[in-house]
């Protein structure tokens, strides 16, 4: 489809130049992403960032993936190419944790045309290693009776973009004599996306493919100009199937990444949750875990239990899970539940922590309940996910799937947050999405306001005039705008923005996490009314009772950093000439941006027994500041 026929022309404005928007009242627009930050920063960080597989690299049945790697690219020991993205962000109800999608970017995140706003056609490809489909691992030739099959789920859009009836994905097989693809199974786009996938069974019984050297491959047709048309592709499985278990698939698996154990909120200030009274701590935390699982067996399953333990930043363990674990969950087939995995309200408040933060890692994990192996895939039964405190209060997960914008000169948009301890408010950060045209020569005025819950009260207690939106060079990074000190007292506080011309500024939108529309207030019309479009903005304040180091240069001088050795094995050291060394943090991030590791203090030492081989990124960031520095470094030999 022509999406540029979408174009939104709104009083007061000139033509947008944004495809694809949706309007709500007042002037509220979600747009989608023309670029792909995480995509973005592995290509430029990864001097591996394209797969090259040897022509003697062949791979013997069965073949599975369901993309829970961490990695924005898929796995290189099966694929041979990375133009689709590898996420947990982006599907609804996937079969498990983790899907690859296909889009209009390259593998680098960017348009494959930034010259035609209309332009389309084959967008990305995911290709199979060669595959040997003439022989077993053992030698022994198939037979022509032998079922071999292909199974795989795709959903249309998700959370993205819905492709249209001219847009497609297609799966091809090549004849290795010939080296030619035939297109053996096509689905085109609908009116409205897919809210669960659809599972395919594509037999190859055809003696052209069944020869040593086969491979296949998805590739999908659509918008060439940004993060449009999604199709995500889960659960890829080829193998010889025995009449009349087709799928003899015996699995169990998470299907989200981790969410934030507390109450409304995914970050609050560590001195503010530590200061409060043990019965509103225990009313900030969650009483269940957010946790959903899926049963992808194809017979009678058997029950299987879940398993939670917090880890506190000094490795002190404690079972979030309470009794040892949730017993005796029976999934009904094919089916996602949602077990009532109920938190150990204890488990922040031991933490001997003081300063302005706290990290706590979850880790989730699947088992029997009679002990040994859940299933054949065990890399979908364990989920991690780091509950932070820093100096920042935050609703969002910290990913954009969407951008969003009010339209109107001088448009206000209020953002509300309750203060849980009187305080200074040192900065504002906000993650702003890069979509199409450049917006970072545009002016707003940084605000604040005090209020009521039923929305801001009066004009701006405070105002910081002639700001820009501005991208950071980093994987879902927010920009740090400072602030004078400001008094906040604890109650309810709002922290936005006013525009001053019409355009959209393009807010980062984090549709994963549901709306609350009481804590979005935007006024275009001269009164503030609460949005009623999905997902929650990307804007947190900082607050800190001392002033942020402004002698800190943006970013962080990496003359006084030394980290070694590099590659690494079973220890990573980092050591700074930093003055104050205890007001950093140290993280080691994956390619696609997930931290695997945080430790306080810039003097750090990593432990990587546990690390796989690969390429990962050192970062250092102040608490106070959130200036940062990254460096790539090579982990080796686990």
């Amino acid at each position: 489809m022509n999406k540029i026929s979408r174009i939104l022309q709104v009083a007061f404005a000139a033509p947008l130049l944004f495809p694809l928007a949706s309007f709500a009242q007042d002037g509220e627009v979600i747009l989608p992403l023309y670029h792909n930050k995480a995509m973005q920063q592995a290509a430029i960080h990864s001097a591996q960032n394209s797969f090259k597989a040897a022509s003697t690299d062949t791979l013997k049945l069965p073949f599975f993936d369901d993309f829970s790697t961490n990695s924005v690219w898929p796995d290189a020991n099966l694929w041979s190419d990375s133009s689709a993205f590898v996420n947990f962000n982006f599907p609804m109800n996937p079969p498990t944790v983790g899907v690859a999608t296909f889009d209009g970017l390259d593998k680098e995140g960017n348009p494959y045309n930034n010259s035609n706003v209309n332009a389309i056609g084959l967008c990305d490809n995911l290709t199979s290693k060669a595959i040997d489909l003439f022989a077993d691992d053992n030698g022994l030739p198939y037979n022509v009776s032998d079922s071999l099959f292909m199974t795989f789920y795709y959903q249309r859009k998700g959370l993205g973009d819905n492709p249209e009836a001219a847009d497609s994905l297609v799966l091809q097989f090549l004849d290795p004599s010939t080296q030619t693809w035939n297109s053996v199974w096509k689905v085109v786009g609908a009116t409205s996306g897919d809210t669960s996938f659809t599972r395919v069974r594509v037999s190859i019984n055809d003696p052209a493919y069944r020869q040593n050297g086969f491979k296949f491959r998805f590739r999908n047709y659509g918008s060439l100009t940004g993060m449009l048309d999604l199709w995500h592709v889960d659960y890829v499985f080829l193998n010889k199937f025995l009449p009349p278990d087709y799928e003899n698939i015996r699995d169990f698996a998470f299907v989200y990444q981790g969410y934030s154990l507390l109450n409304n909120y995914s970050s609050v200030p560590w001195k503010h949750f530590a200061a409060l009274p043990a019965a509103q701590q225990q009313g900030f935390v969650k009483s269940t875990a957010d946790l959903t699982l899926r049963n992808n067996n194809e017979t009678n399953p058997f029950p299987i239990k879940v398993a939670g333990t917090s880890y506190d930043q000094y490795g002190t363990a404690t079972a979030i899970v309470g009794g040892g674990g949730l017993n005796s969950i029976q999934i009904p087939l094919n089916s996602n539940l949602a077990p009532p995995a109920t938190i150990n309200l204890n488990t922040f408040f031991t933490d001997p922590t003081t300063g302005d933060e706290a990290t706590f890692t979850e880790v989730y994990e699947l088992g029997q309940t009679s002990g040994g192996i859940v299933d054949d895939f065990p890399e979908n039964d364990t989920l991690t996910y780091k509950q932070h405190f820093h100096n920042y209060y935050a609703f969002d997960d910290g990913s954009a799937e969407l951008g969003y914008g009010v339209v109107g000169i001088g448009a206000q948009i209020a953002y509300k947050f309750e203060i849980l301890q009187p305080d200074t408010l040192r900065a504002v950060q906000f993650y702003w999405a890069q979509l199409g045209l450049s917006v970072t020569n545009q002016l707003f005025k940084l605000a604040v306001w005090s209020g009521s819950s039923s929305g801001p009260g009066g004009g701006p207690v405070y105002q910081k005039f002639n700001q820009t939106p501005n991208n950071v060079d980093s994987i879902n990074g927010f920009y740090t705008y400072l602030t004078d000190p400001i008094a906040l007292s604890a109650g309810t506080w709002f922290f936005g923005f006013i525009q001053n011309n019409s355009v959209i500024l393009n807010l980062g939108l984090d549709v994963n996490t549901p709306a609350v529309p009481s804590r979005k207030f935007i006024n275009t019309t001269g009164s503030w009314v609460n949005s009623q479009l999905p997902g929650m903005w990307m804007i947190r304040p900082i607050v800190s009772s001392t002033p942020i180091d402004v002698g800190i240069s943006e970013p962080i001088d990496g003359s006084q950093i030394s980290i070694f050795p590099i590659p690494a094995s079973t220890q990573l050291h980092i050591q700074t000439d930093f003055d104050n060394p205890d007001e950093f943090y140290v993280e080691l991030l994956d390619i696609a941006g997930r931290s695997l590791i945080e430790q306080q203090g810039a003097n750090s030492v990593l432990d990587t027994h546990d690390i796989s081989s690969g390429i990962y990124f050192v970062r250092i960031v102040h608490s106070l500041s959130g200036n940062s520095y990254s460096r790539k470094v090579v982990i080796s030999g686990n």
